[in-house]
Formats: structure tokens, sequence, C-alpha cells
């Protein structure tokens, strides 16, 4: 299984309540005509956090069967029919596409409602990909998982291939993680063993990322 990741922008101009309800009511349809989707989420950034700073309007996570079929279907006709329902509430100039590897750092169901913390990172500049990912894994992860209020927390690395080109990565990999409500994020944040989180940070990565944290609500379209 592989999954696939895309972080954009909405389309020039559209309102907000537009963009997702056809991200969410038509889109997921368009994209369900795919070979192949195992799982599919998008992801909808909370209103009430959106303060402009996000260059982002929404993150979509789809698993497919195998690479072989991700890659078979962007060489059928049908995939000209995605992009151009893309092209109709997504600046698709915006995109930056990722394919990833996850890593289950803290096992947890989320409850209905749950608020998600997206969180892109980017290794430290003189880090050997290998090590980078490992440091994430083995050692900052479980700094997170211990957060009071954290349900699950997920970390998806992307995945070797990216890097055989020499070309940069938008970002390394980001982390996933579920609280029950915006208030216990809210609280975590001022819990004292976030700043043993902060602390650790530039042990394994570069300060500030490509892009700042956004908070959503997932919207399971296929489990």
């Amino acid at each position: 299984m592989v999954k696939v990741v895309e972080f954009f922008r909405k389309r020039i101009g559209m309102p907000d309540d537009e963009f997702f309800d056809y991200w969410l009511g038509q889109h997921s349809g368009v994209v369900m005509g795919l070979d192949g989707v195992d799982r599919y989420v998008q992801n909808h950034p909370l209103p009430e956090t959106r303060n402009g700073e996000s260059i982002f309007d929404g993150v979509v996570e789809i698993w497919f069967e195998s690479r072989e079929v991700m890659k078979a279907n962007a060489a059928k006709p049908y995939w000209t029919e995605v992009e151009a329902d893309e092209a109709r509430f997504i600046d698709r100039t915006s995109l930056s596409l990722l394919l990833v590897e996850e890593h289950v750092i803290k096992e947890g169901d989320a409850p209905d409602g749950a608020v998600k913390s997206i969180k892109p990172t980017n290794r430290r500049a003189d880090m050997a990909v290998a090590d980078f990912q490992s440091y994430w894994r083995e050692t900052h992860g479980s700094l997170v998982a211990d957060l009071p209020g954290v349900v699950r927390h997920v970390q998806s690395h992307v995945l070797p291939g990216a890097y055989k080109s020499g070309k940069d990565v938008f970002c390394d990999g980001y982390g996933s993680t579920w609280f029950s409500s915006l208030e216990d994020i809210m609280a975590a944040g001022q819990d004292p063993h976030h700043k043993v989180i902060d602390a650790d940070e530039p042990n394994f990565k570069t300060l500030p990322a490509a892009a700042p944290s956004m908070l959503v609500r997932e919207h399971i379209i296929k489990a």
C-alpha cells in the first residue's frame, strides 16, 4: 500500500464555504472513481483557527493498493477528468504532493468530533535522511505521545525515492496528532511537558518548518 498526500490552497477568489462544500460534496465522488483507492480522508481546517498564517487551505490523504496502481491511474484518460475537477476549486499551482510511509507512534481511536493537528516537519540540514527519520520516530515520537490529551499520534515520513533527484522536498514528513477537542489542544500547549517537546525539536529539524501547523477535522470518505 502507498499513501499519497497533497497540501493545497483553494482557487483564488473562491469563498471558503463554496470551496469546502465542493471538495466534500462533489470532488470526493470524482476521486472515488479512481482505481485501487483503499482509504480516503479529507482534512478541513477549523474555521476558528484560520488566522491567515497557514499557506494551505486543505490536506488530502489517499491510500492506494500499490504504487503500481497509483501510477496506472495517472496514465488513464480518467485522470484528466480528475485534474479538470481539481481546477474548479483548487489553485493547482499550490499543490505540494508527498508519497509517505506511516509510523503509528501511539495507537488510539479518535472520538467523533476529534481535532487533528497536522505539523509539517523539515529535517536539520546537516542530518542524513535515515538519521532524521530514526530520531523523529524513536526519540521525539514518544515525547509527543506522552503529552497529556493526545489520543493518537502518527508520523508520515517521505519515501526515500523523493530524494534521489537531489531536489528539495516541500517537507520531509508531517506529524498527525489527535485530541478529543480543541480545548484539549489548548490545554496541552500550556502543559509543562510541551516545553520538553519544543526543546527537543532542534535536535532533528529545521525551524521554522516550511509550513505552520494546521488544526483540522477529518472527513473520512472511505475508511
